[in-house]
């Protein structure tokens, strides 16, 4: 049943055109072919008509039956399986070929000519009440043609009272959009833009509803609901709903609203990869060293696909954006370009050549027919080009919700350049659903993709966070059909800066500006957004004293932006104050005001703002103005906090009607654990919206922790600020933990978590971490159990982590050898958990008196934790007094050091200890720890065997700790025993001879010769130094005992001696006769020596009750020749008168021997005890010599020489 104002009929020759691309079809409810069936008698989509009385539809006529069957075949559609090609298919955003041309919405079947008849209606109800445009239909019955309200019920049909057509006029435009997956799903299956609809969903809905007797009605986009009608999760919620979504349609004056087709864009721009020569790929899919990284394939939407550069062996790094995007491309798409030509040719086609003026004003086609605009943008040619730059309409004209987003082409995180060459406007519910879709994508392909790579050698897996921010990523392909919501419509930046997003404007006459009262004073007209061109009026109370330059006062105005709820940017205007002006100063300069705004009522995550003296700026030919965007973002970053969190500075901000704020900035966090980063927020028509996710730099803990990993990240939620992911932390050489969303925080900035100590060691080994109120705090006890420490029985620790402040405190019990008892602590200092204590010695550990020092339990290079002790011991061996130092290390203990021994015959420096390790051939501990102690050591002694004889010996430790020699002796190499002793003494003194030697043959003659011989025998010896050579012998010597000691051995007593008989011996020649003369002679030079050692074993004993001593008798004995160097010569001359005879020999005679047998012998008793004096007498040297006869040898000799000279 409908509501309807009486109306005259359509002209019988009316028809409905149909064009031609709008064949039949079945998947479109709202097609040529079904309406114009059903359009014969009384057509679906005529023109809006003006109608005196809201009326309500009859159940069961054909718009109701229209309604039901679309909600059918909807309700069908969405719950029918989903695949991901037909879900992307959907969106409707990608596919569009290029050739084709942004073009309007064409309605299904076309309006009706407007006839001189309805215009002459028109104009004869000009004057009446201003009438509704637009039927009412409600839900519970059907709706009749014409202006009704279309109802769901069979009762009887409800008169509309006038309370209530004020109330359902006044609360036109509210409400809230559809949902983004349910109008995504309802355009898709009926093929049109629901981006206008809008539910009423409140108490008041409810009321209007109960009113007309509906379950819903619908009014124009508005849809009303009864109490617990509106669900859109059952497939009975979604029927209604798709009922009224149905009706909305078929008053959207004429026809379906298609959606836009879109020319394909052209393509972005990618960076280039600095350091893209290493690249990873299939082969080797990994590198952290050169941070590449290969993933075999991304999905990504199509509209994003047909822009990249490229869609296979793709790398690229992520850009980092400067945030700067919208100001540049204010300032590119403002500038160049054919805009000022454009606009002028549309202004004298629109307003004629000579319809110039300092300010123009312009609006949507659409909003031209009605009675009041909702868009309006204003001023001269420069001024329109600056605000049109970042347009809220398509290219049909029709209103885009939430407007268009500088978008990248390339997305930054994919590598686009972040710059004007890859900038275009995007509509901005396909920009924010494709940026966090191909975010979520490239997050998941990644996550795979190290799942399932082996890491090459030495090289530990990156965690997603750095990949994404650092690595060269090299995607293999790319392929389509990411679903994104919207409709994926946008505007080049050629084409705002040719002016061709102007088609999608009109000029608004002078006499049009006058229709819509633009500068009437009874009514303030607010553009309250520049940049959507919004405009709302707000009428003067009737009573207001107006005079000109004075301010007057609007108290109570409540007009609303955005639905109230707990993530919405709701704005309420609450007063208005303005400087009133006469209609001059209006039409040339305009006036000024403020306005109080209160924003952010009942928000989860930011405080409620008031706004008070937001400026109005003046706006020419307008009574009222424009709300100041620098002074809404002035007023906004200096008052706006978030919840628990933060100032925040505001980057960008707008008023948009349905959503409130909408813009973006920063949250400049003042929390401490996140202290100094930004994070973003965003004002949108889905609402706030807040997402970081933090570096592992970004997170501030205090010593001793240390952020190692983070993917923590800080989001918007139904209850306020949402956390999730994890941020990983340390304490060096004690343990690893980590932080997330903590339970129930109420909306506050909170995070639960653990930490863990090393489970090999601690049982139990966790505690509890939290972050709360701005404070980080960890708590909990952990333990060390037998057998998980050598050298530790059990410990017990308690730690608390609070203020900035670690503590840890408890006992343990050690568990060492030789250790008697032991007090252990726990404590934290100096970034380290410090278990330690004192410990003393047990008093049966062999050579050791007693001892004491410290304990503790560390981390070692090999992360296992070692109990080290180490402290001071006295030993217990006699004539040591030094002190030993104690070392424990991994259940060896070690007591050792260097002593100075000093006693009765013996000094010198001993290494002495003990321990419970094996002692190795050479007297060192080694191997490893067991259960018996033994004491060892070693070292030199200087032992004095008698006043002139020190021994040096190789000393031990016994087991028993006590200091024994056992050993070869070590002497010097010779010893002295006494000085050298010389003898010399002359043996024999020959008298002058004269032998008769030969005759000389000198012609008849012979000369007799004869020698003259004199000469004589010396001796010289000597004796010594004596010596003890190659001295060598055992000792057993035991300080503790040493009346047992005993030294045995051997040595070789040695003396060197010297023994000569040199024999001189001159020849001379003589003549017998004088008549000749011989002159000549023979030099003999001969010697006899000895020279040698006398030597005899001795046996040597020592101990000491009896001393040292020993006897030997040394002898040397020769027999040598005599050895002769002889050199003749004879000169012989006869003087016989007449003549002389002479005759000369020469003879070099070589050395030779000569003589009889000689014995040369030296005999040395030697005899030496201990306590006596050790000298030798000459007396006691006996020397053998020869008796010479040195006539004989000299004539022995003569002869050898004339037998070697004749």
């Amino acid at each position: 049943m409908a509501m309807k104002t009486p109306q005259k009929a359509a002209p019988a020759n009316t028809k409905q055109a149909q064009p031609g691309n709008q064949q039949a079809s079945k998947d479109n409810f709202f097609s040529a072919t079904h309406e114009a069936e059903q359009a014969k008698e009384s057509p679906f989509f005529e023109g809006p008509r003006v109608q005196r009385k809201m009326t309500v539809n009859e159940p069961g006529d054909h718009f109701e039956k229209q309604a039901d069957q679309v909600a059918d075949k909807v309700v069908q559609h969405i719950n029918q399986p989903k695949t991901p090609t037909a879900t992307a298919a959907a969106t409707a955003t990608n596919s569009t070929p290029a050739t084709a041309t942004a073009t309007a919405t064409t309605p299904a079947v076309q309006k009706k000519e407007d006839k001189k008849e309805d215009r002459q209606e028109k104009e004869q109800n000009s004057g009446d009440k201003e009438l509704q445009r637009r039927p009412i239909f409600e839900s519970d019955g059907d709706p009749n043609e014409g202006n009704t309200l279309k109802r769901s019920s069979q009762a009887a049909v409800p008169d509309v009272s006038p309370q209530t057509q004020q109330k359902i006029e006044s609360s036109k435009g509210g409400g809230e959009p559809l949902p983004a997956n349910t109008r995504e799903e309802m355009e898709g299956a009926m093929g049109t833009d629901l981006s206008a609809v809008r539910i009423h969903n409140n108490s008041e809905a409810a009321g209007l509803s109960k009113n007309l007797q509906a379950q819903a009605f619908t009014h124009g986009n508005d849809i009303y609901f009864d109490s617990g009608k509106y669900d859109t999760q059952s497939k009975q919620g979604q029927h209604l709903l798709a009922h009224e979504v149905a009706h909305t349609v078929q008053q959207s004056g004429g026809g379906v609203q298609k959606k836009a087709i879109q020319r394909a864009p052209t393509m972005g721009v990618a960076s280039p990869v600095i350091g893209a020569g290493i690249k990873a790929d299939a082969a080797n899919p990994i590198n952290t060293l050169s941070q590449a990284i290969f993933i075999p394939s991304v999905q990504i939407p199509d509209l994003k696909y047909n822009m990249m550069p490229s869609t296979s062996n793709y790398t690229f790094r992520k850009v980092n954006g400067g945030g700067k995007h919208i100001d540049e491309w204010n300032k590119i798409a403002a500038t160049g370009g054919t805009f000022a030509t454009e606009f002028e040719t549309k202004r004298q086609t629109e307003l004629g050549a000579a319809a110039t003026s300092a300010t123009y004003f312009l609006t949507l086609p659409n909003e031209k027919k009605g009675t009041s605009l909702s868009h309006i943008i204003t001023g001269d040619v420069a001024a329109i080009q600056a605000t049109a730059a970042r347009p809220f309409w398509d290219a049909a004209g029709a209103n885009v919700d939430g407007g268009y987003d500088v978008d990248h082409k390339v997305e930054t995180q994919l590598g686009g350049v972040d710059g004007t060459e890859n900038f275009w406007m995007l509509e901005s519910a396909t920009n924010r659903s494709s940026g966090s879709k191909i975010d979520k994508e490239l997050t998941a392909k990644i996550t795979l993709a190290l799942s399932t790579m082996t890491m090459p050698a030495g090289q530990t897996a990156p965690d997603v966070d750095t990949i994404q921010k650092t690595y060269a990523i090299t995607v293999g392909s790319f392929t389509k059909g990411l679903p994104i919501t919207g409709q994926g419509r946008g505007w080049e930046k050629t084409e705002i800066q040719n002016g061709a997003h102007l088609k999608g404007l009109s000029f608004l006459s002078t006499a049009e500006q006058n229709k819509f009262k633009l500068s009437d004073a009874h009514r303030l007209q607010l553009i309250t957004s520049e940049r959507f061109g919004a405009m709302d009026g707000i009428q003067v109370p009737s009573g207001t004293v107006q005079t000109a330059g004075a301010s007057f006062d609007i108290k109570g105005v409540q007009r609303k932006f955005g639905a109230i709820s707990t993530r919405s940017a709701h704005v309420e205007v609450k007063d208005v104050k303005y400087t009133h002006q006469d209609q001059p100063v209006i039409m040339s300069t305009g006036s000024k005001g403020s306005a109080t705004l209160e924003a952010f009522q009942n928000n989860a995550f930011l405080a409620p703002v008031v706004l008070a003296d937001h400026e109005i700026t003046p706006v020419p030919g307008i009574y009222g103005g424009r709300f100041n965007k620098a002074s809404l973002k002035s007023k906004l970053s200096a008052g706006l906090t978030a919840k628990g969190f933060s100032p925040i500075t505001i980057d960008d901000i707008d008023l948009d009607p349905g959503a409130g704020f909408v813009g973006f900035g920063k949250i400049n966090t003042d929390v401490p654990f996140i202290k100094g980063s930004a994070i973003d927020i965003i004002f949108d028509a889905d609402g706030i919206k807040i997402r970081k996710v933090f570096d592992t730099g970004e997170l501030k803990v205090p010593p001793p922790f240390k952020v190692t990993a983070s993917s923590l990240e800080v989001y918007a939620a139904t209850s306020g600020i949402g956390v999730k992911g994890m941020a990983n932390f340390e304490i060096k050489g004690l343990g690893k933990g980590q932080v997330g969303a903590k339970a129930n925080s109420a909306g506050e900035f909170a995070l639960d978590g653990s930490f863990d100590f090393d489970s090999k060691t601690f049982n139990p080994a966790q505690i509890k971490a939290s972050y709360a109120n701005g404070e980080f705090s960890a708590s909990g006890d952990i333990g060390i159990p037998a057998g998980k420490v050598k050298g530790l029985k059990s410990a017990h620790i308690k730690i608390d982590y609070a203020k900035g402040v670690f503590n840890a405190s408890g006992t343990a019990e050690p568990d060492i050898k030789g250790v008697k008892s032991a007090e252990i602590h726990v404590t934290y200092a100096n970034e380290t958990l410090v278990i330690g204590g004192s410990f003393v010695l047990d008093e049966n550990i062999p050579g050791i008196q007693s001892g004491s020092g410290s304990v503790e339990v560390t981390r070692g290079p090999d992360e296992i934790y070692h109990v080290k002790a180490n402290g001071i011991a006295v030993p217990k061996i006699p004539k040591i007094n030094s002190q030993l130092t104690i070392a424990y290390d991994d259940g060896a203990l070690t007591i050792e050091g260097k002593a100075s021994y000093t006693a009765e015959r013996v000094s010198g420096d001993v290494t002495v200890g003990a321990t419970n390790r094996a002692i190795a051939a050479d007297g060192t501990p080694s191997g490893p720890a067991g259960d018996k102690f033994t004491a060892y050591g070693s070292g030199k002694l200087t032992l004095k065997v008698t006043d002139w004889l020190q021994a040096s010996a190789s000393v031990k430790v016994t087991p028993a700790g006590e200091i024994e020699v056992v050993g070869r002796l070590e002497l010097p190499s010779a010893v002295d025993i006494f000085p050298q002793k010389s003898i010399d003494k002359q043996l024999f003194k020959a008298p002058t001879i004269e032998i008769p030697l030969f005759a000389i043959p000198l012609g008849p003659r012979s000369i007799g010769v004869v020698a003259t011989i004199n000469g004589g025998l010396d001796f010289k010896a000597s004796v010594g130094p004596g010596q003890l050579k190659d001295v060598f012998g055992q000792i057993q010597f035991n300080p503790s005992h040493p009346e047992d000691t005993v030294i045995s051995g051997g040595a070789k007593f040695s003396i060197p001696a010297k023994a000569g008989i040199q024999l001189h011996a001159d020849l001379g020649v003589g003549l017998s006769i004088g008549v000749a003369s011989v002159t000549g002679g023979i030099e003999v030079r001969g010697g006899l020596g000895l020279e040698g050692e006398a030597s005899a074993a001795v046996d040597l004993a020592w101990s000491p009750t009896k001393g040292f001593e020993f006897n030997a008798l040394g002898e040397i004995e020769v027999h040598p020749k005599f050895t002769f160097d002889v050199n003749a010569l004879l000169r012989a001359s006869l003087d016989l008168g007449l003549f002389d005879i002479s005759k000369e020999w020469r003879k070099n005679l070589a050395s030779f021997s000569y003589g009889p047998d000689l014995q040369v012998k030296v005999s040395l008793p030697v005899h030496y005890k201990d306590g006596e004096p050790f000298d030798v007498k000459t007396d006691d040297i006996k020397v053998t010599y020869p008796d010479i006869n040195i006539p004989e040898i000299a004539g022995g000799i003569a002869d050898k020489v004339k037998e070697e000279m004749l």
